[in-house]
């Protein structure tokens, strides 16, 4: 299997979702997966195809709403179902995939380990605890506390000086979506 592209640290460096593409600016297979993954009432965060002729991946991958739960096993399995079903039923050459062209289908979700880069990032983890690079600066922890159209308040959370004491909160700060990179959530076990 191809090895897949790194995430994207920053807004700046990543590309925009299917999902928020106009469809006059997807491609044939953005617009027909995209279409599929929203018409569930999910967002298409990307399609990719990765390998050879003959030996493609085509890789989507999906995500909730902000006002809903996690995606769940039901939901991949679902929309995994319906893409594989529209893709074998294209009688019409895609450019980017061929009727007779052989793939695999992968579809999934981000995962905790993949970067907030996007206002919808920040907003389906309003509340969660991050691991975040202003300005370019080291990592620092923070809560996300509420997210806006050209950033994201934070606080920021500084451990105690001596182990044992309790850590500390700064007010709520707004940060450019520009500013902030490698914004990463903590995992947070109940």
């Amino acid at each position: 299997m191809a090895s897949r592209p790194s995430f994207a640290q920053s807004l700046h460096e990543s590309q925009p979702a299917v999902s928020e593409l106009d469809p006059i600016e997807r491609t044939e297979l953005q617009a027909l997966i995209g279409g599929i993954v929203e018409g569930h009432g999910l967002w298409c965060e990307e399609v990719l195809i990765e390998g050879t002729p003959g030996d493609r991946v085509v890789s989507v991958v999906i995500d909730r709403l902000e006002d809903q739960d996690d995606v769940i096993i039901d939901a991949i399995t679902t929309v995994t179902r319906d893409v594989s079903e529209a893709l074998d039923a294209q009688d019409e050459w895609i450019p980017e995939l061929r009727p007779d062209d052989a793939y695999t289908l992968e579809v999934s979700t981000p995962g905790t380990d993949r970067p907030l880069v996007r206002r919808h990032h920040w907003q389906k983890n309003l509340g969660r605890i991050i691991n975040v690079a202003i300005d370019g600066g080291e990592p620092v922890e923070a809560k996300i506390h509420s997210v806006h159209d050209d950033g994201v308040e934070l606080t920021l959370i500084t451990p105690g000086a001596k182990k044992g004491m309790p850590v500390k909160y700064s007010e709520p700060e707004h940060y450019g979506y520009e500013q902030l990179s490698n914004a990463v959530v903590q995992v947070q076990l109940k």
